[in-house]
């Protein structure tokens, strides 16, 4: 046990980090003037803000721990588990990113209504929810570990801690403060990882020199069985790729890397982010086998995935002073904390903006939208907490949560994507098979305590090829036997290479009498406009009137955001929110070469919505 200094430190050293989280999350508060600043940062990050957030999201604290018990257990082989998965989803991104970033949307749920149609979009909310939810629990998992190896402290106290500190500076920041954070947590994991893994390695040998050091290697690795070595060592080549299908679909269509997409500052930003993402991944990850080839030759080797998702952490706590100890607990706890807010984050903007704003409240004001989603990740948390006190392994959580993600959005989000084809009935008949039979394999392996595998080898992994395989059958069967989809439903997402397609409109460059914010991201410029409005504006009368006025004006993912339909881009669209009670945001993300046009297009806007105004009032 540590000493009563190093918790004490451990302590300060948090309190520190809290204090640093709530300047941060009101620097990015005072910066939110638009519904892209708070989800997606302005889209203005980096290649290198998305490589350290996107290998961060996924690198988490308890992804360090149980990575390394892993490579202990059982070798090599599980590489296929985690490590490969994680990387090749991330260059998988990378590989589609230009689609991704071209999307009109600001959820995957809201991306599948303008797709497909409405019916789909709560209930991949709601699994996407579910999903980031156990996610975070995976966190919460670690950071008991973390509390409960170093200083003794009880899991519900560690949760308790953990939720608690989460919330205080959760209701401050946006997307944009989850990604400083992601960036903190990331390089300090990574020296931890690359620091631990080699004192691990140097421990056993005990050299005198260099030299020395060398040539005990060879012995230190020939004192592990043959079988550590081994990559197919669970279940063969047929193994590897059953585990591949079970976690990489899931991964790929992941919610939370492409906000990060979706919030680079172009394309190229996004891709080389992803790329860079997927190196930093590789490099702590063969820190932490490096750790493992250590550890075995240091301990026992244990006997479950607990004990062994653990060891990580008694090694430091037998080989490090309390004071190095009390810096490494509260990297640790950054890191859980990070990692959590952001799975929060994702999750609660799924419920605030495709279930509140988009099915109860569609007039709600942004800055009411912000504070709703806050809440909603409060919520989130103290679900994912409590969660974790009755999941007793942090692969668990993680596998479960992608599983069900694997089964029944997919499909879906990659086909709508990628196949002009696919239909509302294809998608929702993917959704509701697929995902819903993956819930009753899982369900049935936890009130039948038993694990599917045993009964036949090809339902691994909670019998995944099953759900996946349910998925795309009737993903692909049913979309072929019914109607194509509308063209106003493929438009958006099969633009022509060169531009997206224009039906001109005669404007006059009358923009100049107008405050039209401008700010150029990359390829693209984000031109926003407010108008204000009288604080009695019914939003949904105010929507009717303004589409009899001009009836380009639609609504193609809920009321609560109007576009000016001229382009089949929607990005480049105008599209019209409730700012506040007295404001109208107009946004409009047109390539910087059609700035001039789009700046004239929105001083037509301005007078419809005028107009629609004065006949409401």
């Amino acid at each position: 046990m540590a000493a009563l200094g190093g918790v004490n430190l451990f302590f300060a050293l948090l309190a520190g980090y809290i204090i640093l989280l709530v300047l941060i999350g009101f620097a990015s508060y005072k910066r939110q003037r638009s519904m892209v600043d708070f989800w997606l940062a302005g889209r203005s990050l980096s290649a290198f803000n998305i490589g350290l957030s996107a290998a961060a999201s996924w690198l988490t604290a308890g992804a360090l721990l149980f990575v390394s018990g892993l490579f202990v257990l059982i070798g090599i082989g599980s590489i296929w588990i985690f490590v490969v998965p994680n990387i090749l989803a991330l260059l998988l991104i990378a590989a589609i990113s230009k689609k991704i970033k071209n999307t009109p949307a600001l959820t995957q749920p809201e991306l599948l209504e303008i797709r497909y149609n409405s019916k789909i979009r709560a209930p991949v909310a709601l699994i996407i929810t579910v999903t980031m939810v156990l996610f975070s629990v995976s966190d919460f998992k670690g950071f008991q570990y973390v509390l409960g190896v170093f200083y003794g402290i009880p899991q519900y106290h560690a949760v308790l801690i953990m939720a608690s500190v989460i919330s205080i500076y959760i209701l401050l920041g946006g997307f944009r403060a989850v990604i400083w954070t992601d960036s903190i947590q990331f390089i300090f994991l990574a020296l931890t990882a690359v620091s631990v893994g080699a004192i691990a390695l140097y421990l056993p040998l005990e050299p005198a020199n260099i030299n020395d050091a060398v040539n005990r290697a060879g012995t230190l690795l020939n004192g592990i069985d043959s079988t550590w070595y081994d990559p197919f060592f669970l279940g063969g080549v047929s193994g590897a790729l059953i585990l591949m299908l079970a976690l990489l679909p899931g991964w790929v269509a992941e919610q939370d890397p492409w906000q990060r997409v979706l919030a680079a500052r172009d394309v190229k930003a996004a891709r080389r982010g992803m790329i860079l993402g997927a190196l930093l991944l590789a490099l702590v990850f063969t820190a932490c086998l490096a750790a493992a080839i250590g550890l075995r030759n240091i301990y026992a080797i244990p006997v479950t995935v607990p004990e062994a998702e653990q060891l990580y952490l008694q090694f430091i706590l037998d080989h490090f002073s309390p004071v190095v100890i009390a810096l490494f607990a509260a990297g640790f706890a950054a890191a859980s904390m990070s990692c959590t807010d952001t799975f929060t984050t994702s999750g609660a903007s799924c419920l605030s903006r495709d279930i509140y704003q988009r099915h109860l409240y569609p007039g709600a004001t942004q800055y009411h939208m912000q504070w709703i989603n806050r809440l909603l990740i409060v919520l989130l948390i103290a679900i994912a907490a409590i969660v974790s006190l009755y999941v007793e392994s942090i692969l668990e959580a993680v596998i479960i949560a992608t599983v069900i993600a694997t089964s029944s959005y997919f499909f879906p989000i990659m086909g709508g994507l990628f196949w002009k084809r696919a239909n509302s009935c294809g998608a929702l008949s993917a959704l509701i098979i697929g995902g819903g039979s993956q819930i009753i394999l899982i369900a049935y392996e936890f009130t039948h305590q038993i694990r599917l595998e045993q009964i036949h080898p090809l339902l691994t992994e909670h019998g995944v090829l099953v759900g996946l395989g349910l998925s795309a059958v009737s993903f692909i069967s049913i979309s072929l036997v019914t109607q194509p989809p509308p063209q106003q439903n493929t438009k958006p997402f099969f633009l022509p290479e060169a531009t997206s397609k224009t039906q001109t409109e005669p404007v006059k460059p009358q923009s100049t009498l107008l405050d039209i914010k401008r700010q150029i991201t990359g390829e693209r410029a984000q031109l926003t406009h407010t108008i204000q409005t009288p604080q009695n504006l019914d939003w949904k009368q105010f929507t009717q009137t303004l589409q009899k006025i001009n009836p380009r004006w639609t609504t193609p993912a809920g009321s609560n955001t109007i576009y000016r339909q001229i382009h089949q881009d929607l990005l480049t669209c105008i599209n019209i929110t409730r700012g506040t009670d007295t404001q109208i945001w107009l946004a409009s993300e047109p390539s910087v070469r059609q700035m001039q046009q789009l700046e004239n297009e929105i001083y037509q806007a301005h007078k419809e919505i005028i107009e629609a105004i004065n006949m409401r009032v």
